[in-house]
């Protein structure tokens, strides 16, 4: 589980992207439930994340990998 903000291209055509993600740290116990159960802690209000970073310097995260994508786009009108 983690989150990720990546631009969609504008241009037409097939792109390969690399979308780096991250996921909240918790506290001792979180990280010790989501090793047994899986899961863990989640963003209240996701949105908030991807506004700006003067609301982002407060969260302790963790690198949870990366997804690649392949994406084509098709313009309109």
């Amino acid at each position: 589980l983690g989150y990720g903000v990546l631009p969609v291209p504008c241009t037409p055509g097939t792109h390969e992207l690399t979308c780096v993600t991250w996921r909240p740290r918790g506290s001792w116990r979180e990280r010790l439930s989501r090793g047994v159960l899986g899961g863990g802690p989640q963003l209240r209000s996701p949105e908030a994340a991807t506004l700006g970073a003067a609301d982002r310097f407060r969260l302790r995260t963790e690198s949870s990998g990366c997804v690649r994508l392949l994406l084509g786009v098709l313009p309109r009108n």
